[in-house]
């Protein structure tokens, strides 16, 4: 009896540890992939990873989850394919070890094909209208401050601002992001941001709901027009307009110079004493 109960007791403690560590592995791939990748879901930010490791090797795939950005630049042509595939997308390095990148393709193995990620997805933005729309452009643009305290989209990203010096900022334009991502890729990225400095940035001050909505709203108002906008705004940039500056100035002074000669104090004396010869 007290045997069958140490067995008994053996195996809850066992399970208890599997289930522990499934649960543990599943939230870790939540954090670290979940946010732009499906199992069995279909593509989002990034590729269904569904029976990936069919499709690539492990010594592959260990590279290229460490650092993508490494591999593209190395020319590898898989990584260099995916990246172009999908809108040159940088994929963060997770700052993972190689143990817990291997823990996470077996789970990823292990829920391959049971259509673990493939619940559909269920649009926020079905009624989504202007004013949803003017709202997200307030709450990015710093008008309108985030309920938690984050910081508002336009001290990294400023290239919706519409003026000539908006092209260049901090992070990416976010113009062309819902037309790339879609409404569910730019909706995972805004509720669990998977970037170092803007996972930093909200740290403890999580976006609302209907603030991600709004967001949401606003850059797929700002995707429709960015095309017509990039048509009919002249190139811009620092340089540029620092060359236009100058040469406008030169030309201002050499204006006002050239007045000042033809015209000096010792012309106009010179001028009264002819007069008063004659």
């Amino acid at each position: 009896m007290i045997r069958n109960l140490a067995l008994i007791a053996i195996w809850g403690l066992c399970f208890c540890h599997f289930t522990i560590a499934q649960s543990e592995t599943a939230e870790l791939f939540r954090l670290k992939c979940g946010i732009c990748h499906t199992i069995g879901g279909g593509r989002l930010v990034g590729p269904d990873l569904s029976g990936v490791q069919d499709r690539r090797s492990e010594e592959w795939l260990l590279k290229f989850i460490k650092s993508s950005q490494s591999m593209v630049k190395s020319g590898d042509p898989d990584a260099v394919a995916l990246f172009e595939e999908y809108n040159q997308t940088v994929m963060p390095d997770p700052m993972i070890s190689d143990g817990e990148i291997r823990t996470i393709l077996q789970y990823i193995r292990e829920n391959s094909g049971t259509g673990a990620g493939a619940a559909a997805y269920e649009s926020v933005l079905a009624d989504a209208g202007p004013e949803d729309a003017e709202l997200g452009r307030r709450l990015f643009d710093g008008r309108l401050a985030f309920a938690n305290g984050g910081p508002s989209c336009i001290a990294c990203h400023n290239g919706l601002s519409s003026t000539f010096f908006s092209e260049k900022s901090y992070a990416k334009d976010l113009a062309p992001t819902f037309a790339a991502l879609g409404e569910q890729g730019v909706k995972a990225i805004l509720e669990n941001p998977p970037f170092p400095v803007m996972a930093e940035a909200f740290q403890g001050r999580p976006l609302k709901p209907e603030e991600t909505r709004a967001l949401m709203a606003f850059l797929r108002s700002a995707g429709a027009v960015s095309s017509n906008r990039a048509a009919n705004t002249p190139g811009s940039g620092f340089l540029l307009y620092g060359m236009l500056g100058a040469a406008t100035l030169l030309l201002l002074y050499s204006a006002l110079w050239y007045n000042r000669k033809s015209r000096s104090v010792n012309h106009a004396i010179y001028k009264r004493q002819i007069k008063s010869f004659n």
